[in-house]
């Protein structure tokens, strides 16, 4: 067997070298044409890199070796830590995360603070006029006002219909003997009406004193008593007090649109006196943006509305009022005189307080933390109204500052600087 093996092995090796001598060929060939220049190519590269790599290798372990490099980078870490922390800002719970997506979505652009200006000591006396303007620089610190958003704004003013009283309906005009202790607002609270039309009936003004005694004319609805003058026409009237004729025909059971005479007195349901003195808007200058603030009202008789005057929000479509910075220690002022037409808590503003300055203006003043005023108070230009808050739908200590002219929002900054 063992020779038979052996002569197996002979036979079979001749014939696998037969069979293999032609890829024995093509091998060698590919291996000295192919593979020898690639493989010195490779050890060319590797030893040239080599040749660059080893020294900078060696002095940068050098380096870090080295005794004084510990020192080095222990005083690089502790100014860096030190310059972060003298540039680093408080942190505020309303201000985390306005760096995220999800701030950018829900953040009007007009958030962005843009004017830095100053603010005083805070005095503050209730009842009177305040001085709340003079110097000292305060930082700006961004909140957002989710009150566009959310939907809740309205230009309706005064005390809700479900918190007013039941009043009878009337057809015609009263007269009211004015009882000791009334207050305008009381009177009209107490026949159902606003208090602006309580004063056009008679000729008042917020600023007007009633006393026992005294007669006031009470309207059966809200409006104004207009007596017919000499040259007065149906369209003229309704014109000047903002109503339709036909509705001024149909109120005052006139037969036609000439059918007037002098003397004659017309309920104007819903109307409003016209304003005697128009405000025009004046665009300020960027520099101005940036002064001191005067301590004199603007034109009109208003004044700033609040102790601070960093504005975290302006008015805009999506904003019904200006959105002024402010902490628990800032309060809200009238920014003119007139009477308190709702004081108390208001879906998605908070604790507002909203005023009824006899000309068709009415301001609200919102987000606060308490009220100080109460409903049918007269109020004067700069009379402390509220303190700071961020009650209702607020993410920071602000208030939010609306005027409205004849049912509508009117930009804040137009009137008040």
């Amino acid at each position: 067997m063992l020779g038979g093996l052996i002569v197996l092995k002979r036979h079979i090796a001749k014939f696998l070298g037969r069979a293999t001598a032609p890829l024995m060929v093509v091998g060698l060939f590919f291996a000295r044409h192919i593979g020898v220049p690639v493989y010195r190519v490779f050890f060319s590269i590797r030893r040239l890199i080599q040749r660059l790599v080893r020294p900078a290798k060696h002095r940068f372990i050098y380096i870090i070796s080295n005794k004084y490099a510990g020192h080095v980078l222990i005083v690089l870490i502790v100014l860096s830590v030190g310059y972060v922390n003298l540039q680093a800002r408080d942190v505020r719970a309303e201000t985390f995360g306005q760096e995220s997506l999800l701030y950018q979505l829900v953040a009007s652009d007009d958030a962005d603070v843009v004017e830095v200006v100053e603010a005083g000591d805070l005095r503050v006396t209730l009842g009177t006029h305040s001085s709340y303007l003079s110097d000292s620089v305060i930082d700006a610190r961004t909140y957002i006002d989710l009150d566009d958003l959310e939907g809740f704004t309205s230009p309706e003013v005064g005390q809700p219909e479900d918190v007013r009283p039941e009043v009878p309906k009337r057809s015609e005009t009263e007269s009211y003997l004015v009882q000791e202790g009334d207050t305008i607002g009381q009177i009209a609270e107490r026949f159902g009406l606003n208090i602006s039309t309580i004063l056009w009936s008679n000729s008042l003004t917020f600023t007007s004193t009633i006393r026992p005694g005294d007669t006031l004319d009470i309207l059966a609805q809200d409006g104004v008593l207009y007596t017919v003058k000499s040259g007065d026409t149906l369209s003229r009237i309704a014109n000047s007090y903002n109503v339709e004729v036909d509705t001024i025909i149909k109120e005052n059971g006139l037969a036609s649109a000439n059918a007037l005479s002098i003397g004659d007195q017309l309920l104007l349901i819903d109307g409003e006196p016209p304003t005697p003195v128009s405000t025009t808007r004046r665009s300020a200058s960027v520099a101005k943006l940036f002064t001191a603030p005067s301590t004199t009202s603007s034109s009109g008789g208003w004044v700033w509305p609040t102790d601070w005057r960093v504005i975290t929000q302006y008015y805009g479509w999506r904003h019904t009022g200006l959105d002024v910075d402010g902490d628990y220690s800032t309060f809200s002022y009238a920014a003119r005189g007139g009477v308190v037409i709702y004081s108390g808590w208001r879906n998605g503003y908070g604790l507002t307080v909203e005023l009824d300055h006899g000309d068709g203006f009415v301001t609200r003043y919102a987000h606060h933390s308490k009220n100080y005023v109460s409903y049918g108070e007269v109020v004067s230009t700069g009379q402390a109204l509220a303190q700071t808050g961020t009650t209702g739908r607020s993410t920071g200590t602000h208030l939010h500052f609306e005027i409205i002219k004849n049912g509508r929002f009117q930009n804040p900054l137009d009137y008040v600087r």
